[in-house]
């Protein structure tokens, strides 16, 4: 039986990479069959130290600071059963990491499984443009228009704007020309469809944070200092050719201008939640108000309470929202986090798995400054399952090509 699950677990696992990007329901689906194979293959194997690199460790700190946080929390349970669960996405990172952990096959498949998953929905919003595809959100024709294939374009250009940096890692002075070549026209077209086919802003600051950080993993951070700015020039000079980027812009600097007196524009909405979601820090600084509490408390310290359905979902902050529920405690398990898994990379060997984990850290630390990834349904797929896989890629190879051994059966 174990034998079984174990092989069916080789392909159910590339199922997840491959469709969490573009089929959500079903990658549910393999994903809870994945915790089904885990639970039959089961055994003392999965304790052993090594196979616990410091990400998961704090993965499950924070899952632990969630349950906790149901003790004590004021919010009822259609609000902190709404972040358990979200966060329950924890413990299924660390499934992979366990799962995955020593077996290179199952790893280089998950990550082609991605990139063919990527690859679908970039062909698909470029062909977007002439054709309206059944499987595409956006049904709009011509260039500068949006052509996003997920339902949330904010989503797609948040993955997306790895995928730029992605595709940049796949260069290597060893390969071929067709091979640089090709990475390099993907990397192209990724990039242009977020400044160009896409009217979100979310991931030009995603994309922006990715390639900053897949410069330091390349350069090193003296260098990087110095490019960055170059990069950023090269992006402001990309959009100055989007009509539709030049239009958000230009919404932009309205909202900004706004800033103090419409707090239901994007900007401003944003900046509220960065004025009142401290006041609820404040009061309950070290623990927090406990888990799913922030959908309640927060319209306490509104100045209009019948405001309370519009900011109550989340801050708009990943840093700030697990400031509200679990404290200081809370901000100080993701940064543990963040910086453990940075921790991996660094100590890896010069691969194209280390610069895509820090380009990854990079885009997730991006995005938490103005979103909450690990709250949002597919951002948080997105980001803890890639963070998985990727820490056990870099983690197999620490200054060394030895490949770890996969945990015996039982």
């Amino acid at each position: 039986m174990s034998k079984l699950a174990l092989s069916a677990l080789g392909w159910l696992i590339p199922g997840l990479y491959l469709t969490f990007s573009t089929a959500l329901g079903l990658s549910n689906v393999f994903m809870l069959l994945i915790l089904i194979g885990f639970v039959a293959t089961a055994n003392k194997g999965y304790l052993e130290k090594a196979r616990w690199p410091m990400p998961a460790v704090w993965l499950l700190a924070l899952y632990v600071m969630v349950l906790l946080g149901m003790l004590y929390t004021p919010a009822p349970w259609e609000w902190s059963s709404i972040n358990w669960g979200k966060y329950t996405k924890f413990v299924y990172a660390i499934v992979l990491i366990l799962l995955l952990h020593g077996r290179s096959g199952w790893q280089r498949r998950s990550l082609m499984a991605f990139e063919i998953g990527m690859l679908f929905i970039l062909a698909s919003t470029w062909l977007n443009i002439w054709f309206i595809l059944p499987w595409s959100t956006s049904k709009v024709l011509g260039w500068g228009n949006s052509h996003h294939v997920l339902s949330d374009h904010i989503v797609q250009n948040v993955m997306m704007g790895f995928f730029v940096a992605y595709a940049l890692s796949k260069l290597s002075s060893s390969a071929s020309r067709v091979w640089n070549a090709s990475y390099a026209v993907i990397a192209l077209m990724a990039l242009v469809s977020v400044t160009h086919l896409s009217t979100g802003r979310t991931g030009l600051i995603v994309v922006a944070g990715a390639l900053a950080a897949f410069l330091f993993a390349l350069i090193g951070a003296r260098r990087a200092l110095l490019a960055v700015p170059i990069l950023l020039i090269g992006l402001g000079a990309l959009l100055m050719t989007s009509d539709v980027m030049l239009g958000r812009f230009q919404q932009a600097t309205t909202e900004l201008q706004k800033i103090d007196n419409d707090n239901f524009s994007s900007i401003g909405h944003r900046a509220y939640n960065y004025k009142t979601t401290p006041r609820l820090i404040a009061e309950k600084p070290l623990f927090g108000h406990g888990t799913g509490a922030y959908h309640t408390e927060i319209c306490r310290v509104l100045e209009d309470p019948n405001d309370c359905a519009t900011f109550r979902w989340h801050s708009h902050n990943q840093f700030l929202f697990f400031g509200a529920d679990h404290g200081l405690v809370g901000i100080a398990l993701y940064i543990s986090l963040l910086l453990s898994a940075a921790r991996v990379a660094w100590r890896a060997k010069s691969n194209p798995h280390r610069l895509m984990l820090f380009s990854l850290l990079g885009a997730l630390v991006s995005d938490s400054m103005i979103n909450s990834p690990l709250f949002s349904a597919r951002e948080s797929h997105f980001f803890l399952y890639l963070l998985g896989l990727l820490v056990v890629m870099c983690q197999g190879t620490p200054n060394s090509t030895v490949a770890a051994k996969p945990p015996p059966l039982s």
